[in-house]
């Protein structure tokens, strides 16, 4: 097991020391409060109905919060006068919220690693700034990019409708044999041998439930003990077995995870879980609201991409966004333990070529870590130069939207989510263009462009950048 614990675990672990008791309980309740808010929709009826009557709906929940001291909508019109600079618990939730999303961003710079091959490392910076422009900095802001997601079971027995990742049924777990145990433990000594501490971004699901692994708790365990810390587990049956989720709770609760999420389906599990796990119990498990009572709407991805909403749909939990999207996350390796596959992957908007919102950069399988690790060195060396290739053609990736500036000083790049310019003489314009034509080598660009007069590091400079920002497509099979 190793020593270090990358920052953003060791920061997430810190989080409730810098709150006081009756801090950390106000926040658990928050974060109750808003649970059934976005997934029980009478409770949101009735709020609504009734606001004068909002602490005493809460406190029927059990929960202990001075609703006019989070927001103005449960404060009476004649006592409220807009001068609150602040509401407190509103103060307090948001800067819980920041600490997370603090969380967030470190773990995805966590996904760098200075043992790591320099290659990857690029190759993976480029999929994050491709991804932001791809799908906006909002919805890009939102991905950590971990490097793996290891697969211990094959299909999922849970079939949800909206699946993002378009999961398969049910064929299987990765069963913990003493051979299977020996190819896992190897497995990921082979990952911290070629990407270090980068490994602790990880985790142990795709297209598939948890649950449905008998042992995956015991295979979490082995991840511990050689990554050093525990990952997140998402689970669509949280009450399935309330042996298994105590025991994958106590598990986090010793320390070195990150955090954990359940998604709630409907709203027996919803009530279920907040009876039997207290509000303190559950404030650092997220839950998914993907029940039908919810407010939320389904990303339109994996099973839901070609999916109409009817007409007479009025229900956000069984909507699905009308925009096409994605709930992939992984900028790296996806590895089926059953099916001893191994693909290179980054996430993408879903797109005819790529429902499931990720493309497959290479694929390949392997009988043992060996094979295993020569797979990622030579995916590195196929798909990842350390600096833009001078011999082959270059062209921007298809979702981008080429068109020269009004003012004639450069061209613009667009998607619906983003856009950016670059400025210069003629030759920026004449570069973009001939990009655009999807036919030429940087060297025929450059020879081109500087026998016209253009200055040859400028040229240079901008053709780096376009490739460092992920704007060029580099899509190769």
């Amino acid at each position: 097991m190793t020593n270090y614990i990358i920052p953003s675990v060791e920061f997430y672990q810190r989080m409730p020391d810098r709150r006081t008791s009756d801090e950390l309980k106000t926040i658990a309740h928050i974060k109750r409060f808003l649970e059934i808010l976005t997934g029980d929709r009478k409770f949101r009826e009735q709020l609504k109905g009734n606001p004068d009557k909002a602490d005493e709906l809460v406190r029927s929940k059990g929960l202990t919060i001075d609703l006019p001291r989070f927001s103005c909508k449960f404060k009476p019109v004649l006592l409220y006068d807009g001068k609150d600079p602040e509401f407190p618990l509103a103060m307090l939730w948001r800067e819980w919220i920041e600490d997370l999303l603090k969380f967030r961003s470190m773990l995805r710079e966590d996904g760098y690693s200075d043992t790591t091959d320099p290659r990857f490392n690029a190759w993976r910076k480029r999929q994050v700034e491709r991804t932001n422009s791809e799908m906006g900095m909002l919805r890009g802001d939102a991905i950590t990019h971990p490097i793996f997601s290891f697969e211990l079971s094959k299909g999922c027995s849970v079939g949800c409708w909206f699946c993002g990742l378009g999961a398969r049924s049910f064929k299987g777990h990765f069963e913990r044999t003493p051979k299977n145990v020996s190819l896992w433990r190897d497995i990921l000594n082979t990952t911290v041998e070629l990407f270090g501490s980068a490994v602790q971004t990880s985790f142990c699901y795709w297209a598939t439930e948890p649950f449905d692994n008998p042992n995956y708790l015991d295979f979490l365990q082995d991840y511990k003990d050689i990554v050093g810390v525990l990952p997140q587990t998402t689970s669509a049956v949280p009450t399935r077995d309330l042996v298994w989720t105590r025991r994958l709770m106590g598990m986090i609760k010793a320390g070195n995870a990150l955090p954990s999420r359940f998604s709630i389906l409907n709203s027996k599990v919803l009530k279920e879980l907040h009876r039997i796990f207290s509000p303190e119990d559950l404030m650092r498990y997220e839950l998914l609201m993907q029940l039908k009572e919810s407010s939320y709407g389904k990303a339109r991805a994996g099973k839901t991409y070609n999916k109409l909403n009817s007409e007479n749909c009025a229900d956000g939990g069984l909507q699905v966004n009308p925009l096409v999207s994605s709930i992939a996350c992984v900028s790296g390796y996806l590895v089926s333990m059953m099916d001893r596959t191994i693909k290179l992957v980054s996430p993408c908007q879903a797109t005819d070529q790529w429902p499931e919102g990720f493309r497959i950069h290479d694929q390949g399988t392997f009988s043992d870590a060996k094979e295993f690790g020569d797979f990622i060195k030579d995916s590195i060396s196929k798909h990842m130069p350390a600096s833009l290739p001078l011999d082959k053609p270059v062209s921007f990736r298809k979702d981008l939207f080429y068109e020269h500036l009004d003012d004639g000083g450069g061209f613009a790049l667009s998607t619906d989510c983003s856009a950016h310019s670059f400025t210069g003489d003629e030759f920026v314009i004449r570069l973009g263009d001939m990009v655009a034509e999807g036919t030429h080598n940087p060297v025929e660009i450059i020879g081109a462009l500087v026998d016209s007069g253009a200055d040859i590091f400028g040229i240079r400079g901008t053709l780096n950048d376009l490739y460092d920002k992920g704007f060029l497509e580099d899509l190769v099979i």
